[in-house]
């Protein structure tokens, strides 16, 4: 094994690409961390607006249900359609190749069983949110994206090392929390664009994204003690405590806290009214996305450098 001080640099810039793609650095690739975070983002909406439908929470209005699921139609499809055009960083959608196989995989399976409740979701929404069947049909949509979030979250990892499996923010947990934040923001947007009516800022709904914020704060840390645990076991422990590469890391940590937590937990404090809220909402989602993109990056970086490479 080598040394530390033997091991090849590699900069800490989760926008750099290296000269050589092995499975980890495909796993962690730009285009595919996008694409997963996008399509994890667009279960967490239709978690929450699933949610909200089913327990009679939601406003009544044939828009305010088909815009999120709009929104999450798009996201979510977008492994799907990158891969039915063959482009290189999407080889497989959930393991399954609609090219060379008729039938998808069970990940695959569970994945498509969204689609059902969200065509009778856009079937049934009329303008009055309180009918049975529309709260049966949210309910529906929430179940299925939360197994799709559990059961596909081994996809993630598939080609890691069992042992390692842990590091790729494939956990259900992790993956699932990740996305209920993104898929809030994105939900409270949706809300701003179509509601006239301010939220009050100690509204249920508010407290309990800022509630998962702090777990999702709570998982990324302990992500990064586990990779800190498999760089102590190779011997590069100098990496995360000493040195220009520590300091790296820690900026660009923080960076990235500061994007994917900060600034919306900031933005739904602040409370915005009028016109600004929509702006806030906006900035909110896009920003979250933007750092569980860089997250996502630096961590693969990171994971290359320091036991994989």
């Amino acid at each position: 094994m080598a040394e530390p001080n033997d091991a090849p640099s590699v900069a800490l810039d989760p926008l750099d690409r290296p000269g050589e793609v092995t499975p980890v650095q495909s796993l962690f690739s730009t285009p595919g961390v996008v694409v997963q975070t996008a399509m994890a983002a667009g279960y967490g909406l239709w978690m929450v607006l699933g949610t909200a439908l089913a327990l009679g929470l939601y406003p009544d209005g044939r828009g305010e249900v088909l815009v999120p699921l709009s929104i999450g139609l798009v996201l979510v499809s977008l492994g799907l359609v990158a891969t039915c055009l063959r482009l290189p960083f999407a080889p497989a959608w959930h393991g399954w190749d609609p090219v060379k196989r008729m039938m998808p995989t069970a990940e695959g399976m569970v994945a498509m069983a969204n689609y059902l409740p969200m065509l009778a979701l856009a079937g049934l929404a009329r303008g009055g949110n309180d009918f049975w069947a529309t709260r049966l049909a949210g309910a529906a949509l929430m179940l299925c994206s939360l197994a799709t979030l559990v059961y596909t979250a081994r996809g993630a990892s598939r080609h890691l090392p069992v042992s390692v499996a842990s590091v790729a923010n494939a956990l259900p947990l992790g993956r699932t929390v990740s996305a209920l934040f993104a898929g809030g923001l994105w939900f409270w947007l949706c809300v701003a664009l179509q509601s006239e009516v301010p939220i009050n800022p100690l509204n249920p709904w508010r407290l309990a994204l800022l509630a998962v914020a702090l777990a999702l704060g709570v998982v990324e840390g302990m992500r990064w003690r586990a990779l800190r645990q498999l760089a102590e076991e190779s011997g590069a422990t100098g990496y995360f405590t000493t040195g220009r590469t520590a300091v790296s890391l820690l900026a660009w940590r923080f960076t990235v806290a500061v994007l994917s937590v900060g600034l919306p937990c900031v933005l739904l404090v602040s409370h915005p009214a009028g016109p600004l809220l929509p702006v806030a909402a906006g900035l909110a989602a896009l920003s979250c996305i933007i750092g569980q993109c860089l997250e996502q990056r630096l961590y693969g970086r990171a994971y290359a450098q320091w036991v994989h490479g």
